[in-house]
């Protein structure tokens, strides 16, 4: 699998309402139920709009802690309210996402989503049990339940990835039949209807479960929450990103919907980072090095705590892209920046410039330089498939051919 890939699957993986499970009268009720245009306005209250935009904007500029303390701030305002507790899990997921190439945080990592989805849950039941604002409080319980069903599938738990995600589909779906003004809802339904339909085999839940989607079903329902959508509207477009990049193949569609992203927040280098992987996907090589390089000189010009987590992966990014131009001694340099000029050498990111640098080195006929980084990579944590890959190049040079395969498999 390809670098971009890894990655791109680590930001998609947070986002909200995520649903696995769907039976067929319920897609059939549901087809052509996307609404128009809705005067209702999807609003948590002045104090607490305020708050979730700017712990989102936040959020997404890889700012955790400060992001944290929106979110908090919404709790200590109302405690009855799941707003602030939702957000908190969401935000547990962006934590996951941007280390989930450094195992020893998976854990910690762990306890504190389950602890947020689960407040959340306990406040929704309560607040429906009052009668009080029940589109919204489906809303946001079918959120958690999706959310839920989405770690579990992650770690390959099948039934409760299945029955926690079609406990969020409901919900999901009661909170827009109630109230047609929550585009945001869009987005974990369109999510499902994707993936139900496109990819059964990475969603693993077997055919007796009665799964059904609709891929086109699914992408008007994110773009409905993309276009509409109050508060989730950017993580519909990351969503409609990762689509397009690896399963549709519509790289002119991902580069524009990272252009939309962009505009609304152009110093933002988290979004410049996905175009960077995007056009590694279309195999834009040179352009991925330009990128990368404007990448690196901005962020020096205006560093950033959070993107510096991730500048191995610019690093690497422009070294594979030399790699795959056949021009392994630029390549080689790119490499050793990345394990050279970065604050967090345990990340997984850096063993891949040892293990991209040693493949470099053996293209450059440096054999001896070369199996001193493949033993670098076999003694640091495994990450995927690196050892694997280190071990068949110790036992033999790898060929350009083998190299540009292992940069371009998904």
């Amino acid at each position: 699998m390809s670098l971009g890939t890894a990655f791109i699957c680590s930001v998609i993986v947070m986002t909200a309402g995520v649903c696995f499970a769907q039976k067929p009268e319920d897609a059939a009720g549901r087809a052509g139920a996307i609404p128009g245009v809705s005067s209702t306005v999807f609003t948590l209250g002045e104090l607490a709009d305020a708050k979730y935009d700017r712990g989102i904007a936040l959020m997404y500029r890889l700012r955790f802690d400060e992001a944290e303390e929106e979110f908090k701030d919404i709790i200590r305002a109302d405690t009855s309210s799941p707003a602030g507790y939702f957000a908190l899990a969401a935000l547990s997921w962006w934590r996951c996402s941007q280390n989930f190439d450094v195992r020893g945080d998976s854990k910690a990592l762990e306890n504190e989503f389950m602890r947020n989805v689960d407040a959340t849950i306990k406040v929704c039941e309560a607040r429906l049990k009052t009668g009080e604002a029940p589109a919204r409080t489906w809303f946001f319980l079918g959120g958690a339940y999706g959310l839920k069903g989405r770690w579990y599938a992650v770690q390959r738990r099948w039934f409760r990835a299945y029955t926690n995600g079609n406990k969020g589909r409901k919900y999901l779906g009661k909170a827009v039949k109630a109230d047609p003004g929550l585009y945001d809802a869009y987005l974990g339904l369109g999510i499902f209807d994707y993936f139900a339909d496109t990819l059964p085999g990475v969603l693993k839940i077997p055919a007796l479960l009665f799964v059904r989607g609709d891929r086109a079903r699914g992408i008007a329902e994110v773009s409905l929450a993309r276009e509409k959508g109050r508060f989730f509207s950017t993580e519909a477009g990351l969503f409609m990103v990762e689509i397009m990049t690896r399963h549709e193949k519509d790289y002119a569609a991902a580069l524009a919907e990272l252009d939309r992203l962009e505009a609304s927040d152009p110093s933002n280098l988290f979004f410049r980072l996905g175009r960077v992987l995007t056009l590694i996907h279309a195999r834009e090589w040179q352009k991925a090095i330009d990128e990368s390089v404007r990448f690196l000189a901005e962020h020096k010009a205006a560093p950033s705590p959070g993107i510096e987590r991730q500048l191995a992966l610019i690093y690497l990014s422009a070294g594979d892209s030399y790699l795959a131009l056949d021009r392994p001694r630029e390549a080689a340099a790119w490499f050793s920046g990345g394990i050279t000029e970065t604050a967090f050498p345990e990340k997984g990111w850096v063993t891949y410039c040892y293990l991209r640098r040693g493949q470099a080195l053996d293209l450059l006929g440096k054999r001896e330089e070369a199996l001193r980084d493949y033993e670098e990579v076999l003694a640091r944590e495994d990450f995927w498939d690196a050892h694997k890959y280190a071990r068949a190049a110790a036992a033999r040079p790898p060929a350009p051919a083998e190299v540009y395969r292992q940069l371009t498999e998904e």
